[in-house]
């Protein structure tokens, strides 16, 4: 009589499902934020290093499943590296921070020397060890899974009953000399007040300039929410959260479905039904990348790690050769990062001038990530390295998209047949600012033929849209009142409502 054992018992399973855990768990932590293109590089890399490295362990060793134990050891503690590194480098423990890799790094060397003496030393089988290694791990890697999948039911719920993002009707109408629509969002760029107070920036002279281009300054304006995210899918779909689905309400954490709902937006929908084409730039952000775009500009700077990747080995020990191995003199690959976003914020400005040039109407979407950090621009364009907590870097960027700004919509105009639509906003205001100062942004409108008959210095986005409809294509939409709602990343749905302080701003 034969006896079929389970084979998860004998297989060697625990190396290569501890290696390719760390980056599940940070992708499942990152779902809305990550596309998980950037996830199929790393898993594919930590499987083949749990290969490589349990293949030395066999060799040294002789023996299958001590050197799985001694893989899976060296695992953990490479992938642990980063977490521990974090949590204590700002943690001050008996007189002393203990996050310095001076300390931290050696510590590391130890406990891997004591472990793999003691699975050099063991004497006996360890099939039991095994078969508990490999049912330990199974359950880790369920974790990260559940999340995904939950993940994914979710949003499949929400598109499979998404309806139109109001009951208000629109029934929008073609002119002949119906314009372009520019939608340029500068992340993070805040109203004048807090420039001049809290960064020493006068920003009158730009603002002047825009408006001898014809813009209208809507100088009391404050975004609806304090997120890139939220602050977009409210814009762009004419609408607070609210209104757009049951499930953003107080209490729900979830972010499932709002970069659908910046990607389909109903102004993008509206606009397509009349026959405009849509026109996309790679944002380095994956909620705002409208790839399915007519047309979608990108200039394919990933040279080398993507964003994922420079988060994921923060997270390991490869934090090192950044901050610790200087002696190597390697050069992180985070810079290369740095640089690709450098060069897809400049390919954005380098292409929007001849946007115009296309035939056809055209719905222009350009979220530009500055001066939101991380602050690579100096301000006269060069490249820099700056702490994402500097008043001076955020400066410093905002100097100069100022100088940028102003030629490229020059020419637009320029080269536009038909005066085009231009708005230039702030999704929300500096990140490095209190609650109240965040939500005071930039809000500039070039709306031709006296377009701007119904625009306030307090108009907020969620009543951008509505403005252009009701204007250029016979809409009879009613403007919201403008709120500004306040809430952290954890708690997306969370609000704190922000009173409009400034002196002399009225309301619609």
């Amino acid at each position: 009589m034969f006896y079929r054992a389970n084979p998860i018992q004998f297989w060697i399973l625990h190396p290569f499902l501890i290696s390719i855990y760390p980056v599940l768990l940070l992708y499942a932590n990152n779902l809305d934020e990550v596309n998980f293109r950037a996830v199929i590089r790393p898993l594919f890399l930590c499987l083949l290093g749990a290969v490589i490295v349990l293949g030395l362990f066999f060799l040294l060793l002789r023996d299958t499943q001590r050197a799985a134990l001694a893989t899976s050891l060296s695992l953990v503690l490479f992938y642990s590296y980063g977490h521990i590194y974090s949590y204590l480098e700002n943690t001050l423990l008996l007189g002393f921070i203990p996050g310095r890799h001076r300390i931290l790094f050696p510590i590391w060397l130890i406990l891997l020397a004591i472990g793999l003496a003691a699975i050099i030393r063991r004497r006996g089988n360890i099939s039991a060890l095994t078969r508990l290694l490999n049912f330990l791990a199974l359950l880790l890697i369920l974790i990260p899974m559940l999340q995904v999948s939950l993940h994914a039911i979710e949003t499949r719920q929400y598109s499979s009953s998404k309806q139109s993002s109001t009951s208000e009707s629109t029934e929008l109408l073609l002119a002949n000399d119906a314009p372009d629509i520019y939608y340029i969002i500068l992340d993070g760029y805040a109203r004048d007040d807090i420039l001049n107070q809290f960064y020493r920036l006068d920003n009158t002279d730009f603002l002047n300039q825009l408006e001898k281009l014809g813009f209208y300054i809507a100088r009391c304006s404050q975004s609806n929410y304090a997120q890139t995210q939220l602050s977009l899918a409210s814009s762009l779909n004419l609408n607070y959260l609210d209104a757009l689905g049951e499930h953003y309400t107080t209490g729900n954490t979830s972010r499932a479905g709002l970069s659908e709902l910046i990607q389909s937006s109903r102004a993008r929908q509206e606009l397509i039904k009349l026959g405009y084409q849509t026109i996309g730039f790679d944002s380095g952000y994956n909620a705002t990348r409208i790839q399915d775009a007519d047309i979608y500009f990108s200039p394919n700077p990933d040279r080398g790690l993507n964003d994922f990747e420079n988060l994921f080995l923060r997270t390991t020990a490869f934090r090192l050769i950044s901050e610790g191995i200087s002696f190597l003199n390697l050069p992180p690959d985070w810079e290369a990062r740095d640089q690709a976003h450098r060069e897809r914020i400049m390919y954005t400005l380098d292409t929007l001038p001849s946007i115009a040039e296309i035939p056809g109407k055209k719905f222009v979407f350009a979220h530009i990530i500055s001066p939101h950090w991380p602050h690579v621009f100096g301000p006269n364009g060069e490249a820099v390295h700056e702490h994402p907590d500097s008043v001076n870097g955020y400066r410093d960027q905002v100097i100069f998209i100022n100088k940028m700004i102003l030629p490229i919509i020059s020419q637009i105009i320029e080269k536009s047949d038909t005066p085009p639509v231009i708005i230039i906003q702030g999704d929300h205001g500096s990140v490095i600012e209190s609650p109240k100062r965040r939500m005071n942004i930039l809000n500039a409108y070039y709306l031709p033929k006296e377009g701007d008959t119904q625009l306030f210095e307090s108009i907020s986005p969620v009543n951008t849209f509505r403005v252009i409809f009701n204007t250029y294509f016979g809409g009879k939409l009613p403007l919201l009142e403008d709120n500004a709602f306040y809430s952290i990343y954890d708690h997306p749905y969370d609000y704190t409502i922000i009173l409009n302080e400034r002196a002399g701003c009225a309301t619609n």
